[in-house]
């Protein structure tokens, strides 16, 4: 497995306004420094498609960290997020009421459409019994019915297992090195 040092210099700021730091700053240019070393190496586990735990168009800004690393990457994103930011109308009440609401009672998601008509994600039950949905949008270069597709079949808890696993794994290194 590789790892890069990140800086630990970098501001305590929102996490959603972290991709629209200057480009010294931001964390997706590491991403790309690393799916670059993958790819110039000839990794059998080059990815295909990017999970990110984080937004697509879901976003204040129409443009969140999956967007942002896909467009760097030219690689398909999922923005998988675990909270909603407040979009276009979209509320937390207002997803609730839609998740449960009697026509929505047997559906595996539920779209998210804004005040503006857009379609911007979906909120999604991933496994039995989890009460909290997770928030799927589209990044880059993927539909919205595939990247739901996709999540599904990854999860076997809440959050899909390769992000699970990345946030496990992550934990573990600082954990140990730190």
């Amino acid at each position: 497995m590789s790892f890069m040092r990140i800086p630990q210099s970098l501001p305590s700021m929102f996490p959603m306004f972290l991709d629209f730091l200057p480009s010294e700053r931001s964390i997706a240019p590491v991403f790309v420094q690393l799916l670059k070393k993958m790819q110039d190496s000839s990794h059998p586990f080059y990815p295909q498609l990017l999970m990110i735990d984080g937004n697509g168009i879901l976003h204040p800004r129409g443009f969140g960290s999956a967007c942002h690393l896909g467009v760097l990457a030219d690689l398909p994103t999922i923005g998988v997020g675990k909270n909603l930011h407040h979009v276009d109308g979209l509320t937390n009440s207002r997803v609730r009421e839609l998740l449960e609401a009697e026509d929505n009672f047997n559906v595996d998601f539920v779209p998210l459409v804004g005040d503006s008509g857009n379609t911007l994600g979906a909120a999604i039950h991933s496994s039995k019994g989890s009460c909290k949905p997770i928030f799927v949008s589209v990044g880059h270069r993927v539909s919205l019915a595939s990247a739901v597709e996709v999540v599904k079949r990854t999860c076997k808890y809440r959050v899909p297992e390769p992000i699970r696993q990345a946030d496990i794994r992550s934990r573990d290194y600082l954990r140990k090195h730190h």
